[in-house]
């Protein structure tokens, strides 16, 4: 679904909550804020709800009772271009990290104060209407990163492809776009947690040059600059 984006009292917001009375006191607040609000307990229920009228926001609870909210992160994150906010009663460090690694652009923990997810919602919003309407496919001489099947694929003879995780395509499609620039860090971790952002980054790169080189993808470098953060190299 192509974004569209729209003033920030237009916009939809879908509550994915299966607790009546979460659900209810985030609906009331969210009208009281001008958003348009929809409710979803179910993931079938989200399903047809982002189908039928795609959201600007989804409030995404990870402890549904039928199917795991990460799942349902994941699916909204390839499938749809609303923000993802995951508001969750669930605090650990690895769901954090685990929230944050499969797109989504917030993690809010139960209790919370609704005037905190009113502020996550606005910088939600406007981050998105700041960011660039990519298209489903971006593409470098003869490779092609299918954004949302998560692949990358080679024109060669014969043509391979690999299979990519949804933190592995984030950080190619900002090599690719800046392709021959330098990507300071930040840019390749500006979705991480601060927490892991040092120690997950290269290991996100090291994975994506592990598979390129199987797939013998050796014109397509991604090259570290010491101090700075890295360059995608395409060539001999």
């Amino acid at each position: 679904m192509e974004r569209i984006n729209k003033p920030e009292s237009e916009a939809e917001i879908i509550v994915v909550e299966d607790d009546p009375r979460m659900a209810c006191m985030m609906e009331r607040n969210l009208h009281a804020a001008g958003y348009r609000v929809r409710r979803a307990e179910t993931g079938r229920e989200l399903r047809i709800a982002y189908q039928y009228n795609a959201p600007d926001v989804v409030l995404l609870d990870l402890n549904l009772q039928a199917e795991d909210g990460i799942d349902l992160a994941v699916e909204l994150v390839t499938a749809t271009s609303a923000a993802v906010i995951i508001v969750t009663a669930r605090d650990s460090l690895e769901d954090r990290i685990l929230g944050l690694d499969v797109g989504a652009d917030d993690y809010i923990i139960k209790p919370f104060e609704i005037k905190e997810l009113l502020a996550r919602i606005r910088a939600a919003l406007r981050k998105r209407s700041l960011a660039p309407s990519l298209s489903r496919e971006i593409n470098l001489g003869p490779y092609h990163l299918n954004r949302i099947a998560q692949t990358l694929s080679h024109d060669g003879y014969p043509p391979t492809k690999i299979s990519l995780t949804n933190t592995e395509v984030r950080i190619l499609t900002v090599l690719l776009l800046n392709h021959s620039r330098v990507v300071c860090r930040e840019q390749l971790t500006s979705h991480e947690i601060k927490e892991s952002v040092d120690r997950s980054i290269d290991v996100h790169i090291g994975n994506i040059r592990r598979k390129l080189r199987k797939a013998e993808m050796h014109d397509l470098v991604i090259c570290p600059v010491r101090g700075l953060g890295y360059r995608l190299r395409h060539g001999a």
